[in-house]
């Protein structure tokens, strides 16, 4: 009897078909290896692409401005130096907010290198836009020198606040202590804003009343500082 082996195989299925068959086999099993093969590669290269598509996108942090745009965005962050009145100011923070992401990089380059008109500016439209995104490059950003300044200091503790960040919330109420109007109301309204807390403030305070709401705000903060220590 003979071993198991290739006598002891059943016959192969080729050996049924006609020599034709036979002979058509190599080049038809060919192209289809080939198809296969080209699918492969189409699907590697729409990988490559997709990829290559993902990593220009992280690498480009905010949306880009078209050429014309870009334009736009360095006139008007040029006019903000030359600025006559507060109702043109108004003016180009509102036309800023309308354009919205494309003009980050540029409020962002304002806070690092402009001038102290420039980066007060860029805080102010950055605290309306209230986008979490721009809190750490804006911490980033500021320039430590520059929170020397008593208005920039209120403008970046503004503009934390807006973007969730409390930390600065004590220079805000300090500011209460101004004895300007248009800085005591902005100050009123960011932390009306930002906080639960039920303490009057108005813009028609009195100036002698003042002192006692910013004693009662700092025993708010001092509360809110003891509760975080306890959770």
């Amino acid at each position: 009897m003979a071993p198991w082996g290739l006598a002891m195989r059943p016959p192969s299925r080729l050996a049924h078909r006609d020599s034709d068959a036979q002979a058509t086999m190599p080049l038809t099993t060919t192209r289809r290896l080939l198809s296969v093969s080209l699918l492969a590669l189409g699907a590697l290269a729409s990988c490559a692409t997709n990829a290559s598509t993902n990593a220009s996108l992280s690498n480009s942090e905010w949306l880009e401005a078209s050429s014309e745009l870009q334009r736009k965005i360095d006139q008007k962050g040029a006019e903000v130096t030359i600025c006559p009145d507060q109702f043109t100011w108004i003016g180009l923070s509102d036309w800023f907010q309308s354009v919205g992401e494309p003009t980050y990089s540029k409020l962002l380059e304002m806070v690092e290198y402009g001038n102290t008109r420039q980066r007060s500016f860029a805080l102010c439209v950055i605290a309306a836009m209230q986008d979490r995104r721009l809190l750490e490059p804006m911490r980033e950003a500021i320039p430590t020198e520059a929170l020397g300044s008593e208005g920039i200091r209120r403008e970046y503790a503004r503009a934390l606040a807006k973007m969730g960040d409390f930390s600065e919330l004590p220079v805000l109420i300090e500011a209460l202590r101004d004895s300007s109007p248009e800085q005591f109301g902005r100050a009123a309204r960011a932390l009306e804003t930002v906080t639960n807390s039920d303490i009057p403030v108005s813009a028609s305070t009195s100036y002698e009343d003042r002192e006692k709401i910013v004693e009662d705000w700092l025993g708010w903060w001092e509360d809110q500082q003891r509760d975080a220590l306890l959770r």
